[in-house]
């Protein structure tokens, strides 16, 4: 979890002031990500450059992000509203939500971690299936619960690994 000084120090850099955990900080991979605002939704990231992008799949997702080459490589963000849980931790300890999703799955839970989204608390776990690596990042914000995912084949986990994590560490639930 961040020092109030990094904190700080990252609000006034743009005010994403995301870091794990563990040590992880956000990169923005030299122009690879770009910011991306969504007011109406409520939400702000990096997302990658370039890739297209696809608004409002009602009950899907709220926005979508799919690379042009690999279309099996998305960044997607859904939200739904809820009406009495006000932070993540509501649905239980970390390491079980994680285990939770992992099951409904039908994959391995590789890591849990949380941290503080600009005030919200984020559980973001690794997920790994028979076909497919994921990082998800649950978090509460203002009635929504935000969910943000992004996936990649395992071949191309390795290749994508980097910004993924960067983009979920970039991942902010406020109205702006």
């Amino acid at each position: 979890i961040q020092t109030a000084a990094a904190a700080a120090a990252a609000a006034a850099a743009g005010g994403v002031a995301p870091a794990l955990a563990g040590g992880d900080t956000f990169n923005r991979m030299s122009g690879v990500l770009e910011p991306f605002t969504d007011v109406q939704k409520g939400f702000k990231l990096y997302k990658p450059v370039a890739w297209n992008q696809f608004e409002a799949d009602p009950g899907v997702y709220d926005m979508k992000w799919v690379d042009l080459i690999e279309p099996f490589e998305t960044v997607q963000v859904s939200t739904s509203p809820v009406s009495t849980a006000t932070s993540i931790s509501a649905l239980g300890e970390l390491d079980e939500v994680g285990a939770k999703f992992a099951k409904s799955r039908d994959a391995q839970l590789v890591s849990s971690k949380s941290r503080d989204a600009d005030g919200s608390l984020a559980y973001t776990f690794e997920l790994k299936g028979d076909a497919y690596h994921e990082y998800l990042l649950l978090t509460i914000n203002r009635g929504k619960l935000y969910r943000l995912s992004t996936v990649a084949s395992n071949k191309r986990w390795s290749k994508r690994e980097e910004m993924y994590k960067n983009v979920v560490l970039s991942f902010v639930p406020k109205g702006f």
